[in-house]
């Protein structure tokens, strides 16, 4: 008995040391990200404040409707149709040509005012030069939802353009929205424990590091000739393009890059390249910001990041990728409007 009692009092003493440990841990971590944005963190954030489980069970993951949360330092403010951004006015009013974005967290602007965004900053440009006369108003609906890929771009398209009703569709397509997705399972512990947030991002990279491969490689093997990923996700765009063409209303790809590495020789050119190649051969409107982010970043990608451990682009980067997109609107006239 008396060895039966000392080994239960030395497993109690066990649990309770690492119960204390485990909440000093915790403590910790929530007093380092109270003064200071850790990128993996403010996801946690996100995922509890603003996203929620597909009630329709078509996708992992839905925005919630008309809710709002400081992510990154910044307000991310969601609308009824989830989408970031003000109600839409219904009926849409005189004049308006009514622009949907689909994306990832890059659309949706993570860690950038929603003022600088793509799509306001798109929107405000063409608003303000009026290049079709001051009788036509842009209005860019902001669908971007993060850790989203083109299957689900498309499921939420589905749901949007008929709600929407847009004048035009744009896919703003990034080098990692061919990558599958799961539907994935609530983690009560991921979703309210910082520290083990913090650990299980660590473990990942771990493993990550441990499997021999990198970015390149990992993105190489999804564009792989004979990659099912690759041969989905053409096939879902190419669904939505085709809803847009029966209804009359243009469809654009925009292409953006990774933005890790930006230089002149980057070996990623070659699967930009052959985005580019297999959606003109399908017949897209393409715009391609590739030479647009290496000239103006290519020497200093950091300048483009949010901060160093989160390589989104800040505001200098969606002020490129508006300019771009605004560009090719006057430029391309999708729309056809008369000048």
């Amino acid at each position: 008995m008396p060895k039966k009692r000392e080994f239960l009092a030395g497993t109690i003493v066990a649990l309770i040391a690492l119960v204390f440990t485990l909440a000093l841990g915790e403590v910790a971590v929530r007093l380092i990200t109270s003064s200071k944005l850790i990128y993996n963190i403010e996801m946690v954030k996100y995922a509890r404040e603003l996203k929620q489980r597909d009630p329709r069970g078509v996708v992992s993951h839905v925005h919630r409707p008309s809710r709002s949360a400081k992510l990154m330092g910044v307000e991310v403010a969601l609308n009824s149709l989830g989408d970031r951004g003000p109600e839409l006015a219904d009926p849409k009013p005189p004049g308006t040509r009514r622009v949907l974005v689909l994306g990832s967290s890059i659309t949706m602007g993570w860690g950038v005012p929603f003022d600088a965004t793509l799509t306001s900053a798109a929107e405000k440009r063409l608003n303000t030069e009026q290049p079709f006369g001051p009788a036509t108003r842009f209005e860019f609906i902001n669908a971007g939802i993060g850790n989203y890929n083109t299957l689900f771009q498309r499921e939420l398209f589905r749901d949007q353009y008929p709600r929407v009703k847009p004048d035009a569709v744009v896919l703003n397509y990034f080098i990692s929205d061919v990558q599958p997705r799961t539907m994935g399972r609530d983690s009560v512990v991921l979703k309210h424990s910082f520290l083990a947030a913090w650990a299980f991002d660590r473990i990942s990279q771990w493993q990550f590091a441990r499997s021999g491969k990198n970015l390149l490689t990992f993105y190489s093997d999804l564009y792989a000739d004979g990659s099912d990923a690759w041969r989905v996700t053409q096939e879902k765009i190419r669904e939505m393009r085709d809803t847009c063409t029966a209804d009359g209303v243009p469809f654009t790809v925009m292409i953006v890059p990774d933005i890790h590495d930006l230089s002149p020789g980057t070996p990623y050119r070659a699967l930009y390249e052959k985005m580019d190649t297999a959606f003109r051969a399908d017949g897209f409107d393409v715009v391609n910001t590739l030479g647009a982010f290496q000239r103006q970043f290519g020497a200093d990608v950091s300048k483009l990041w949010i901060q160093a451990d989160d390589p989104h682009p800040n505001a200098a980067g969606h002020a490129l990728m508006a300019g771009q997109l605004a560009e090719h609107f006057v430029r391309a006239n999708p729309l056809k409007l008369s000048r």
